[in-house]
């Protein structure tokens, strides 16, 4: 009988967390997307582009060529890069690109969160409307700060642009990341802007008003300060936006050894807030009547697409074994209804591959991808099983 009670629950949670993805995905297809070119009074915001950068002599060029050649006027945006502990060229980089560099030497409080608490409140006091944070390694659509302005105009005050691999098609582990991106951007984040709920920011393509700002300062030092941040916001009653027209570029890990360090660091961080805040989450959202409370918990259960694969995979295992030991009705129904289950999330899979596309020999690196989804819902079991809390670790560059 514990068996069955542990096989429901399980079934009901992969069920309902497949059928959730579904749901949004069919959103997502149906309502398509608000356009807005930004083109209606152009340069009303003025913007700090604020980039964290740990030892990226390498990749911030890159990054600062893309924000120069934004499609908005000059004066009414600046480029402040935070060489956070660096102990190469970062700050000679940035100041030879003409922009404005923060140095921060604090070898106790490391991480993108700490440098961004410490810049933030630094630059409060300056002359901008908004914060356009920026990964050290990212390019950006030139369009972005036309029509963030817009959007900031409209009304919105917490932006998050889609997040996009610039190198899908180079192996089968940059595929794999690149199209749970596009998945986690397109196919989640879109439908449940447009439908109220509760939306995460990404790392980077993050604009803040400076009235949120100075309302809720900017205190998430965690391995996942996105996710923390975003769920102070919500708590705040603050809504995320998703800005799905304007993209930020970055290279994925295309590597075994990249792969393990940034999953491992996001896993763990995930899991943590998960483990701690998902369930006061839900239940404060019920008490409030607050469906984005509620949504937010509830997305901290179901973000990882490779626990909730793992959870599939053995409520199948435990429902074939409880079927050998006791058959009977009730146990062949929950083996057939697991195996369903496991059907739509391959279903789920193969709809958002092909809405990504499968030209550009994407197709061959489709088929080698279990293998590194393999990976992935190890790792992902590898945090779930860690004890203590994650720390920060930078991810290697090739």
């Amino acid at each position: 009988m514990w068996l069955h009670a542990i096989l429901i629950t399980s079934l009901g949670f992969g069920a309902a967390a497949t059928l959730y993805a579904f749901g949004l995905a069919g959103v997502a297809r149906i309502l398509r997307p608000r356009r807005d070119p930004g083109h209606a009074k152009p340069g009303a915001q003025r913007f700090l582009i604020v980039i964290p950068a740990h030892d990226e002599e390498a990749t911030l060029p890159g990054t600062l060529q893309a924000c120069a050649a934004l499609d908005y006027p000059a004066e009414r945006f600046a480029v402040v890069v935070i060489a956070d502990n660096c102990t190469d060229r970062t700050a000679e980089v940035t100041r030879t690109h003409g922009a404005r560099c923060l140095e921060r030497h604090d070898t106790e409080r490391r991480g993108k969160g700490f440098a961004l608490e410490w810049a933030l409140a630094l630059l409060a006091g300056e002359d901008h409307d908004a914060v356009l944070v920026l990964d050290a390694d990212c390019t950006v659509d030139p369009a972005a700060l036309r029509v963030f302005d817009a959007r900031l105009r409209g009304g919105a005050r917490v932006l998050q642009a889609s997040y996009v691999a610039s190198n899908a098609a180079e192996s089968p582990t940059s595929y794999v990341v690149a199209l749970g991106m596009h998945m986690l951007s397109e196919l989640f984040c879109a439908p449940k802007s447009r439908l109220g709920l509760a939306v995460f920011l990404l790392g980077t393509g993050i604009v803040l008003h400076r009235d949120v700002l100075a309302r809720l300062p900017w205190k998430a030092r965690g391995v996942t300060e996105d996710t923390e941040y975003s769920l102070d916001l919500l708590r705040q009653n603050i809504p995320i936006v998703f800005v799905p027209e304007i993209h930020v570029w970055s290279r994925f890990p295309a590597g075994r050894r990249q792969l393990e360090v940034q999953r491992r660091r996001w896993a763990g961080g995930n899991l943590e807030l998960c483990r701690h805040q998902a369930a006061p989450l839900i239940l404060l959202g019920l008490r409030r009547g607050d469906r984005r409370l509620f949504d937010a918990g509830w997305t901290l259960l179901v973000l990882s697409r490779p626990l909730i694969l793992f959870v599939v995979l053995g409520t199948v295992l435990l429902a074939w074994v409880d079927f050998r030991l006791q058959p009977g009705g009730l146990s062949r129904g929950l083996l057939a209804l697991s195996i369903a289950v496991l059907g739509l999330q391959g279903l789920y899979f193969a709809s958002s591959a092909m809405h990504f596309g499968l030209g550009g020999g994407r197709l061959k690196l489709l088929l080698r991808s279990p293998v590194v989804i393999v990976r992935l819902a190890l790792l992902t079991l590898g945090g779930l099983l860690r004890v203590g809390k994650p720390i920060w670790e930078r991810t290697p560059r090739d």
